[in-house]
């Protein structure tokens, strides 16, 4: 199903978000305002880019919709694109998206003079996907109401943040909430659509994410910092989350700070 058909407007300045915005409207954010680590030096590297394009049906997901990647992460934002108000959506961060982005922001990037509606296509396949993902996740949490408690979500998820350097087993996740290990599984599932392991992959991988974007950590100590003690396993598992290996990841989004500076 086609959720977005159409690129509307390029937009260069954000304060025109507001006026621009119905409920047949979803914006595409791509905006990058923070250091990548000592070894870019001190130059500014920020870069923004903003579009509109129209939902099909409004009836499915109505907008206005406010989404893109911050930073290396993807989220929504509200009408006024304060960074304030960015709020991190993990149901976004998969492989596919975070190699749309990639291409699309290098393209924006390195070829700043050229017409940029020759990317319409790719813009409204980036966005397309999103709204997807969206309505994905709003359908999921109609479904699974019942389940897990958003106070022991939250218990959970602070547990593995804590402990994401180690190796967290279903069954420590389990106790945290009084519950049979089967029960929980049942339970966690229901809730999130999707199993405790891959809820703490999902978490340890976005923690990868952020060390590979803001530190100068090696591969092997970012490895570590999620519990991976072996730099090939780590590999694997961050290529099966984002479809592109830490060290190609890393760079692509290097070359992307360096393009805006």
């Amino acid at each position: 199903m086609e959720y977005v058909n159409k690129l509307k407007e390029i937009i260069g300045d954000k304060n025109r978000v507001r006026t621009l915005a119905h409920k047949k409207t979803v914006f595409l954010f791509l905006i990058n305002d923070r250091e990548n680590g000592a070894a870019l030096n001190n130059a500014k590297k920020n870069y923004q880019f903003l579009f509109q394009l129209e939902l099909l049906d409004p009836s499915v997901i109505e907008g206005p919709l406010v989404l893109g990647m911050y930073n290396g992460v993807f989220g929504k934002m509200d009408l006024s694109l304060e960074v304030g108000s960015f709020k991190k959506l993990s149901y976004l961060d998969d492989a596919l998206s975070n190699q749309l982005a990639i291409y699309l922001t290098q393209e924006l990037l390195y070829k700043p003079k050229e017409d940029k509606w020759y990317l319409e296509n790719m813009v409204v396949t980036m966005t397309d996907y999103l709204v997807k993902q969206t309505s994905r996740n709003l359908s999921n949490t109609e479904e699974h109401r019942m389940g897990i408690t958003p106070f022991q979500m939250q218990k959970i998820k602070h547990h593995v943040l804590e402990h994401i350097d180690h190796q967290i087993s279903t069954t420590e996740l389990a106790a945290l909430v009084k519950l049979s290990v089967h029960h929980f599984i049942r339970m966690f599932k229901r809730t999130t659509g999707e199993t405790p392991q891959q809820f703490t992959k999902r978490l340890k991988m976005q923690r990868a994410k952020e060390l590979l974007l803001y530190s100068e950590d090696n591969i092997i100590q970012v490895g570590m910092g999620i519990g991976c003690d072996n730099a090939s396993h780590f590999t694997q598992l961050f290529k099966s989350s984002y479809g592109i290996t830490p060290l190609k990841f890393r760079k692509a989004h290097r070359q992307m700070t360096l393009a805006a500076s």
